[in-house]
């Protein structure tokens, strides 16, 4: 499975056999970083820095390695400690997000930058939960958690939040505002009460992707550009 890619066409993900995988120019390389257990890898800029999850001694934190190489590791730590980290974005300024399993069993954003490393370690901070929106048909939904899934170098970070009616809806985080926009897809239906929009990445325009149900509870993905941008029109490309 594939998560991450960068400018350069370096892919990062996981091979299925506990292994994490960096690809570049066809070549294949697995590692599992800190000594652990196994490894995934989420996250990868345009520097070659990657950022992932690894099991170690019976708890998953998250890591920051340098380079596909090995070099450079820095075990990420929750804000309740090491437990569930998974770190899923990096960008150029090396600012890190992810989401963790917090005391109350809950997941919840977390951001930290790598220029906070002290001896190989850095402990996450905690990105407040938002205050969700009143949403049509969902009357007094509350929030029960939260993922932060992706970030550019503007430090906008996307994710989404469930809520207590067990629907989906995506959202926008400032980093440097500490502000939150909500957004869903407008194709978005309810189905047995329950709808779902999570918005999965952005790049530095702005462009989002993500995916959203329907009425018929089929998950679709999207592609969205910012207001006053739009996409271009498709081409015809032959089969080999």
């Amino acid at each position: 499975m594939a998560f991450g890619v960068n400018r350069a066409g370096s892919l990062v993900g996981t091979d299925g056999n506990g292994n994490a995988f960096f690809l570049r120019n066809g070549i294949l390389q697995t590692f599992i970083p800190g000594g652990g257990t196994s490894a995934a890898a989420f996250g990868i800029n345009d520097k070659g820095n990657i950022v992932g999850q690894y099991t170690s001694n019976g708890q998953t934190p998250g890591f920051f390695l340098a380079s596909h190489e090995g070099q450079g590791f820095v075990r990420i730590d929750g804000p309740s400690g090491p437990g569930v980290v998974n770190p899923q974005g990096i960008n150029q300024s090396q600012q890190i997000v992810g989401f963790y399993v917090g005391t109350d069993g809950q997941q919840h954003g977390f951001v930290t930058s790598v220029l906070q490393a002290r001896h190989g370690q850095l402990t996450a901070t905690a990105i407040p939960d938002p205050t969700i929106p009143a949403v049509p048909g969902e009357p007094g939904a509350t929030f029960v958690f939260s993922q932060i899934l992706g970030l550019n170098d503007n430090g906008i970070a996307v994710g989404y939040y469930g809520d207590s009616t067990t629907s989906q809806h995506g959202f926008l985080y400032n980093l440097n505002t500490g502000q939150y926009t909500f957004m869903d897809d407008p194709a978005e239906a309810f189905n047995n009460g329950v709808e779902v929009t999570q918005i999965t990445g952005i790049n530095d325009s702005g462009a989002l992707t993500g995916f959203y149900s329907d009425a018929n509870r089929v998950f679709h993905g999207f592609f969205a550009l910012p207001n006053g941008q739009t996409c271009p029109a498709p081409t015809a490309s032959k089969v080999p």
